[in-house]
């Protein structure tokens, strides 16, 4: 978001201050209970919503080097995505091809020397585009093997307005403007392309991934889950909704925002006065604030068991320990709010959800971002 944009965002949210309010949906939406619980449409998302479906990796800036590479197996298919050294980006199966061990664990990292990936179970070696360069014992062991067809398998992968985005399912395609239907627009500006990475923090909850998801699609509950955490810097039931195709997109004022009101629009500093939670269908949130941005994505395990993975970026690499040690205070912090005030509620809602009553969940005018999700997972389920 650019600065004529965030201008004009700050405007509209200055007057739902002013009039207290907040953005609304058409009507209220009713769930059944079921659709947190059912193992049958468990089955159904995995597969339309997480093998089928392009999922958001990262901003660019987490592979930023030839060599830098980032590896999950959350989608069910093992994924490898690699910077290669004429900087572009390469997507595999991360299965090596002789007898399917992984070529890279779970996390970021660098390829070996900066060029290669070899298998930790007997050592066959791959480029960074894929190809198998090397087979230890290979002309005794493997007579006759043609290596040209025992690359990695490829998944389509791309890198567009600071983002990159993969299809976990080898034999799909997808075009990245239809994923991002204009939230690009939202999120520009954002340094998506040169920020410095500064970790990822992984955790499980005993409940359904959708209710984790729901936990980031509306402000209606600040005032009363964290009066003592986000509360103290943000109104409650107040957002700027926008929808973009299956995204969306929510600005939400700070409590200090009318001292703008003060200020010529010239000296506005917008990043200061409001924040964005933006949603990439179907798993992730990107959290932008003053002077960094995070990212949450959200994964099913079972119907009442899924993973987060939060990470955070900041604007350049710490210049000393004492710096390092602030941002990844803050960044402990985010995470103890969620873990303790958010997952420690949810948790209960999902026990509730458990107890086999037949109702139905009520999402409020007030929780556009909320019906948007179900609605859109309602959409493509159906299709």
């Amino acid at each position: 978001m650019q600065r004529p944009d965030q201008i004009r965002e700050i405007k509209i949210l200055m007057d739902l201050v002013e009039k207290k309010t907040t953005s609304m949906a058409d009507g209220v939406m009713e769930i059944d209970v079921n659709e947190y619980t059912s193992p049958e449409q468990f089955e159904q998302e995995k597969i339309a919503l997480f093998r089928n479906y392009a999922q958001f990796v990262g901003p660019s800036c987490l592979v930023s080097n030839a060599g830098d590479y980032y590896a999950f197996d959350d989608t069910g298919i093992p994924i490898l995505v690699v910077r290669n050294a004429d900087g572009k980006l390469n997507a595999f199966v991360n299965i090596c091809s002789h007898r399917g061990a992984p070529l890279a664990e779970c996390a970021s990292g660098q390829a070996r020397r900066g060029k290669m990936f070899s298998c930790p179970y007997h050592g066959w070696s791959y480029n960074l585009d894929g190809e198998l360069v090397g087979i230890p014992f290979g002309k005794d062991g493997f007579p006759g093997v043609d290596r040209g067809k025992l690359g990695l398998r490829p998944l389509q992968v791309e890198e567009k307005y600071g983002m990159i985005f993969v299809m976990p399912n080898p034999e799909l395609t997808f075009d990245i403007d239809e994923v991002l239907s204009g939230i690009q627009e939202r999120v520009s500006g954002f340094g998506f392309e040169d920020h410095h990475y500064l970790g990822v923090k992984q955790v499980y909850t005993d409940f359904s991934w959708k209710l984790n998801m729901d936990t980031f699609h509306e402000f209606y509950h600040f005032e009363f889950l964290h009066p003592e955490s986000i509360g103290t810097m943000a109104y409650s039931n107040i957002a700027n909704y926008q929808q973009y195709g299956r995204n969306h997109s929510m600005g939400s004022p700070s409590l200090r925002i009318n001292e703008l009101k003060d200020k010529p629009e010239a000296e506005w500093e917008p990043r200061e006065f409001s924040s964005f939670v933006n949603y990439i269908f179907p798993n992730t949130v990107i959290f932008v604030v003053n002077d960094h941005f995070q990212t949450w994505r959200v994964y099913p395990i079972s119907p009442g068991r899924s993973v987060v993975y939060h990470s955070m970026f900041i604007p350049e690499k710490p210049k000393n320990e004492d710096e390092q040690k602030a941002f990844e205070g803050y960044f402990q912090m985010i995470n103890d709010v969620a873990v303790t005030e958010d997952y420690g509620l949810v948790d209960r809602v999902h026990r509730g959800l458990q107890a086999g009553l037949e109702r139905k969940v009520i999402i409020g005018r007030n929780e556009p971002g909320v019906q948007n999700m179900h609605r859109q997972l309602h959409d493509l389920l159906d299709a």
